[in-house]
């Protein structure tokens, strides 16, 4: 999991309308309070729920794979476009999606967007001229490259787009779907009900230049809105630009203004040392700690207890492979809707992380289930 920031856009989704006017309510300003209310007992109630929603969130996921879809189409080239190789949000699925493409005999290149709108139109026009089949972007959202994504399918490519806003720009973008966007952020809400005992003073921390980090963010903060013994401190907007320089900063003024916090959240993993590092520098610790993803470094840190809490983790490779079904399905002129939804959220503890090996894998066999639909099981 932006129109003109570096990538990194991990997984995206249109906000609903009641998610649209929660962050509407935020507005663009650096500071908004809820008031809490309610009793202990009351607290006690919503944590006891929220942990009963935490234990079903948290649990093996066991379905997920569509069930029917097209034999493989032969000959195929498609050409893979992470945001940026140095993410592993963007660079995972992108190697999952080059194993599936191999699998099925494609042939499969895939040039680094390193993080620039720039770069990354560069890559589409580059899969232009090398006269590719299909072109499968991740985490790059296409009005930020339109002008090579209009060239692209003037050429007759077809262009998937995985983690960003659903658009007519390209064949298809809706993966993941708002369902999982929601639950990326909710999860998360749910889990620091359930360790404050109903007692949430979080501070936020949403980045405004990701258009895929609104629906998580009001996700988020739009559970905590509905605990009336909870309470959003501060939110402060910043950008990708800002994680190595006014980031740190900016967390250790929020933790000196409200020293009473016991939650912060940020969009995703990839920023969490950011607000680590600012956690530290003011000798904040023993703080929940929450960002999204799943990536094997936020999966570790929770897993060695070196300060992130948790995280909602997608299936990284499962997303390659879901991309490949989906463009399968374009080019047997099958709907691609049928390919998409598939892709599950989970929140990862540390009871959780214990028994996950690096990434988490779906916890489902996807790539058998993947190989039956295609016909080469």
């Amino acid at each position: 999991m932006k129109s003109h920031a570096p990538g990194y856009r991990l997984m995206a989704g249109v906000a609903t309308l009641s998610a649209a006017l929660l962050l509407t309510a935020c507005g663009s300003s650096s500071s908004t309070k809820e008031t809490a209310s309610g009793s202990t007992a009351d607290a006690a109630a919503i944590a006891k729920a929220a942990q009963e929603r935490v234990a079903k969130e948290s649990a093996p996921v066991t379905s997920g794979v569509p069930a029917t879809g097209p034999a493989a189409v032969k000959g195929k080239f498609v050409v893979l476009i992470p945001c940026a190789s140095a993410s592993e949000g963007c660079a995972q699925p992108a190697k999952g999606a080059e194993e599936a493409a191999k699998l099925l005999g494609w042939k499969v290149v895939t040039i680094d967007g390193k993080g620039t709108a720039d770069a990354q139109s560069a890559a589409v026009r580059q899969a232009v001229a090398l006269k590719a089949d299909g072109i499968i972007t991740f985490a790059i959202d296409p009005s930020s490259i339109k002008g090579a994504v209009e060239q692209a399918r003037k050429a007759g490519i077809k262009v998937v787009a995985q983690s960003t806003n659903p658009t007519d720009l390209v064949d298809f973008s809706d993966n993941p779907d708002t369902e999982g966007w929601n639950a990326s952020g909710s999860y998360l809400a749910d889990y620091a009900i359930a360790k404050t005992g109903g007692k949430v003073k979080a501070l936020v921390l949403h980045d405004t230049g990701f258009k895929t980090m609104i629906t998580r963010h009001a996700a988020f903060e739009g559970a905590l809105k509905q605990c009336a013994t909870c309470e959003i401190l501060e939110t402060k907007l910043f950008t990708f630009a800002d994680l190595a320089t006014s980031v740190p900063r900016t967390v250790q003024q929020m933790a000196q203004n409200h020293p009473d916090f016991n939650v912060i959240y940020i969009d995703y993993d990839y920023a969490v040392p950011t607000v680590l590092q600012g956690l530290k520098a003011v000798g904040v610790k023993d703080k929940i700690v929450l960002g999204s993803d799943g990536t094997s470094a936020a999966i570790e840190c929770i897993k060695q207890g070196c300060g992130q809490s948790a995280t909602t983790a997608f299936a990284l490779d499962w997303a390659g492979w879901s991309n490949i079904d989906i463009i399968n399905r374009i080019f047997a002129g099958e709907d691609p809707k049928g390919g998409a939804g598939t892709l599950k959220v989970k929140l990862v503890d540390a009871d959780v992380a214990k028994g996950i090996d690096n990434l988490w894998d779906g916890d489902l066999d996807f790539r058998a289930a993947y190989k039956k639909v295609w016909g080469i099981a």
